[in-house]
């Protein structure tokens, strides 16, 4: 089946992840996803932050006014005048008390409302999230894939489990992928081997390889025997080859890089020849040696590697 090409919107980012929620009030639900209105009955839905905010409002105007109704009574039910003022002055130092200790604490109030909030309707939380799961699969049997990625890439943000992550990427397995999209792979890595997973990361090299993190490496590395057995060795001589892409990568990656260099191409061998040589003063264990040996075999007469066997030539001759 031939892949679906589609525009995907830029992720929504918040400070924290509990700023995506947002709840209908009619009927009583909550969703993560960027609808501005309910999908059951098109009522505007209100955002966690400003729900919160509407009960902490609410909560102390009551208690405003509770503080104004004791200051009154004590002012009508002074037995003396000289009572009456001392209510009164009281009155008002406890009320400007109360709005300079609320401006000072309203911060950790808030959030200390927000957690309330969260704890209290959890499993409304949980339910809401699973209602948008839903709209995500209907989305992809209609094969509105963008708009499913897209449900399913808010979920992912709240529920990080392998079958979010690779419903994910098993949606994104069917988008024609493009370098000017907003592609991740880190955060989509299984906790076990995914035929899928592996699949959408040798796409995503081809179109990025800044996305070939330490962590997608080892996974590769980890699971190394499946992947050859369903991608073949190629694969894995890519993902070698990305590694190139930091020192502190080759380091860490060595064993894996020697043993796949000797079907490098020309600029991977290059890359490698060219970060050795500008770090002498590195230990590069056996990489250094089994690099050079295959410069000396393949590169002894291109003019590209001249620098490196020339150099090494003359280590060779003086010892």
């Amino acid at each position: 089946m031939a892949k679906q090409a589609v525009q995907l919107s830029k992720k929504q980012r918040t400070k924290y992840r509990f700023q995506k929620l947002k709840m209908c009030k009619k009927c009583n639900r909550y969703s993560v996803l960027k609808d501005k209105t309910c999908p059951t009955c098109s009522t505007n839905l209100v955002g966690i932050e400003s729900l919160v905010k509407s009960i902490l409002k609410k909560r102390l105007t009551t208690e405003a006014i509770r503080i104004l109704i004791v200051v009154c009574l004590g002012i009508v039910f002074a037995p003396t005048i000289k009572t009456m003022y001392y209510s009164l002055v009281a009155g008002i130092i406890f009320c400007i008390s109360y709005v300079a200790l609320t401006s000072l604490f309203m911060k950790s109030e808030y959030f200390h409302q927000m957690k309330k909030l969260l704890r209290g309707d959890f499993r409304k939380i949980q339910a809401g999230i699973q209602f948008d799961s839903e709209l995500a699969k209907a989305d992809v049997k209609e094969e509105r894939l963008a708009a499913a990625y897209e449900k399913l890439r808010e979920i992912g943000d709240f529920i990080s489990t392998d079958r979010v992550k690779v419903r994910r990427v098993m949606v994104l397995n069917d988008i024609a992928l493009r370098s000017d999209m907003e592609l991740e792979l880190e955060g989509l890595i299984p906790s076990s081997y995914d035929k899928d997973f592996v699949k959408y990361a040798l796409e995503v090299l081809k179109i990025n390889r800044m996305l070939i993190t330490k962590k997608c490496i080892a996974y590769f590395i980890h699971y190394r025997d499946a992947i050859v057995i369903d991608f073949g060795m190629d694969s894995l001589v890519s993902v070698a080859g990305t590694a190139l892409r930091m020192k502190l990568y080759i380091l860490e990656f060595s064993t894996f890089i020697e043993e796949f260099l000797d079907y490098f191409p020309k600029e991977r061998v290059l890359r490698l020849c060219s970060i050795i040589h500008a770090n002498p003063e590195v230990e590069w264990g056996g990489l250094k040696e089994k690099t050079m040996r295959v410069v000396a075999k393949k590169y002894h007469y291109d003019p590209d590697f001249k620098r490196f066997t020339i150099e090494r030539e003359r280590v060779i001759s003086h010892v």
